[in-house]
């Protein structure tokens, strides 16, 4: 897998790549008809991407699979961060959908149907979302003769824009990161910031409070370029988090960084942590999705296959196995 140098396409994998957050998003932004049929206890990403690599630095995607009544039902999340919305939104869906309808073919050559698709779109740019969310008003001869012969698929579109901070609705974490993907772009942020920040005091986990505020954090210094080390501590104390908890971050993840800048001090500790196994739950949630996509595929695997899987602690190798394993014809065919 190609290093993301673009970070919003960064934390946007972090954060929905999570299967807490991405069920948490699901589960007040879903149509409701949809939701009371799914069951989000099932809810896996299955692959990376579909954006072509010239488009990312404006777009990013993530596709899930979820058990929808007797079947499985795949929910395709374009995540849009240009500063206001692609009028041709609706033409990269439809190539996105054949995409994975063309792969799902090749690893499914006895199935006669096509599995459904629900495109969502989620967009946080300066400009509000005023664009139709159905295919066919992209067609110029749109009459009631040629209706029957023009796709008319539609998406739904989560237009954080218009959202004000108390609509954006979820548990702490999902709140935290549509908070801070809607205020990104706002020269305001610093002062709004601490209040999103607050909301970890609510978090369960300490360890998972910090570790969103890792993301959170290495994502903001990277996409704004305008906080310093001192401007991360006030925001830190003004946030009321909690003097061990800002300290317990500040020795870890900006100490170690001083003398190479608060941006690269961050990454590199943020980094650093993860390679250490700082981050053992996301360990374990990529090595179940790599055995979960081999069981799908291949109905199963051999026992030696398994166990080097299971004893793999190395994030970034686990991401690698997880696209091989979307790939490859066999189990056997993985670089393990």
């Amino acid at each position: 897998m190609s290093d993301v140098t673009n970070p919003h396409d960064s934390f946007f994998r972090e954060t929905f790549g999570r299967k807490e957050i991405a069920a948490g998003f699901l589960r007040e932004y879903l149509p409701r008809a949809i939701l009371q049929k799914i069951d989000l206890e099932s809810l896996t990403a299955v692959k990376d991407s579909f954006v072509e690599k010239e488009l990312r630095q404006h777009f990013s995607d993530l596709l899930y699979r979820v058990r929808y009544q007797e079947h499985m039902l795949y929910l395709y999340l374009l995540f849009e961060h240009k500063s206001s919305p692609d009028p041709w939104t609706g033409l990269q869906l439809l190539r996105y959908l054949v995409r994975f309808w063309e792969q799902h073919r090749k690893q499914y050559p006895k199935d006669r149907k096509l599995p459904a698709v629900v495109p969502l779109v989620l967009y946080h740019g300066r400009k509000k979302w005023r664009l139709s969310d159905r295919f066919s008003s992209l067609i110029v001869q749109n009459d009631d003769e040629l209706a029957p012969f023009i796709p008319n698929f539609s998406w739904k579109v989560h237009d954080l824009s218009v959202l004000s901070d108390e609509e954006i609705r979820g548990g702490v974490f999902d709140r935290i990161t549509l908070l801070v993907l809607r205020h990104i772009f706002d020269p305001d942020l610093h002062s709004r910031l601490p209040k999103i920040l607050s909301l970890l005091r609510d978090a369960g986990e300490k360890q998972d409070a910090l570790e969103m505020l890792e993301l959170l954090l290495r994502y903001v210094v990277r996409a704004t370029k305008t906080f310093d080390e001192d401007a991360v501590r006030e925001v830190l104390d003004r946030s009321g988090v909690g003097e061990d908890f800002m300290q317990n971050f500040i020795d870890k993840y900006i100490e170690q960084g001083r003398n190479q800048g608060i941006s690269q001090g961050i990454s590199q500790g943020i980094s650093q942590g993860i390679s250490q196994g700082i981050s053992r739950g996301r360990i374990e949630n990529a090595r179940e999705a790599v055995l979960d996509i081999l069981e799908v595929r291949f109905g199963g695997i051999t026992s030696g296959i398994r166990k080097k899987i299971s004893c793999c602690a190395d994030l970034k190798r686990l991401k690698e196995v997880h696209r091989q394993a979307v790939l490859v014809g066999s189990p056997d065919e993985l670089d393990l």
